[in-house]
């Protein structure tokens, strides 16, 4: 009988040891809040619908909905104190330059607040999404997304051009950004080059015609909407000079996400077009 009974105990013993372990295993956050456009993406890349409390408002225009069509049936908010209190979020996701008054707020709702860094590498960019990936309870989704970024720079790398064309960035009133940012780094990834060597610049039509650069590359996500800054693409000396050498592309808001390399491709694919 007491064989019998020490043999039941090593069977037991394993079990009984492992349930504790299970039942302090923490639940993933369940009412997820972003106050920022790029958290908003990585968020709605990460975790379903039911597990978002609010995104941002900036996630129901038509440039955001064209990748996250998800956002048209969650919460929105606009970075207020009610918002946030009456969401009672159990994580908080915002960015690193979030307001001094805001941030007792935060601490007051108990939630857990994630200040994600902005991403201009795709160094930096599989950091963030690990990190945000982490916090949500999502890693293998994460490392999911971060593979496929991976097989789009390969895939960039394949076809980047012999001949690298110079771009310029411009159209929002003049800026022109340069070697710093994240418009650099996605141009080295689709094989062209900045025509802005400085961190950024600001180009009036005759310093861009002197810059003579092989084409214009404007972002797209308010094409369409009417604006003073638009006034300046209409100058003679750029219609004649930019016919057929004007490409848009999707900046994403400027946000560093996975889905960067897709608006690579697309780049890239576009400024092949370009007549030589």
């Amino acid at each position: 009988m007491k064989w019998a009974m020490a043999v039941i105990l090593v069977f037991v013993t394993p079990a009984a040891a492992a349930s504790p372990q299970r039942i302090m295993s923490p639940a993933p956050p369940a009412r997820i809040m972003s106050l920022k456009i790029c958290t908003d993406g990585l968020l709605l890349d990460l975790v379903p619908a039911q597990r978002i409390a609010s995104v941002t408002f900036l996630a129901r225009e038509k440039a955001a909905l064209r990748w996250w069509p998800q956002a048209a049936h969650i919460p929105v908010n606009h970075n207020t104190a009610e918002e946030i209190l009456a969401a009672k979020p159990d994580l908080i996701l915002t960015d690193t330059f979030t307001a001094p008054a805001l941030r007792p707020l935060l601490a007051k709702t108990g939630a857990r607040v994630i200040e994600v860094p902005p991403a201009e590498t795709f160094e930096q960019i599989r950091a963030v999404t690990r990190m945000v990936a982490k916090a949500v309870g999502e890693k293998a989704r994460g490392e999911g997304l971060i593979a496929q970024m991976d097989a789009d720079l390969r895939l960039l790398a394949a076809h980047r051009p012999a001949r690298p064309l110079t771009v310029a960035e411009w159209g929002g009133g003049g800026y022109v950004p340069g070697r710093s940012g994240l418009f650099d780094t996605i141009l080295t990834a689709v094989g062209a080059r900045n025509v802005e060597q400085g961190s950024f610049g600001y180009y009036d039509v005759e310093t861009l015609v002197g810059k003579n650069p092989d084409a214009l590359i404007y972002g797209d996500a308010y094409a369409g909407t009417a604006s003073l800054r638009d006034d300046q693409n209409l100058h003679p000396a750029l219609l004649k000079r930019y016919a057929n050498r004007r490409v848009r592309y999707d900046p994403l808001y400027g946000c560093g996400l996975p889905q960067t390399t897709k608006v690579a491709l697309q780049l890239q694919a576009a400024l092949a077009r370009v007549p030589k």
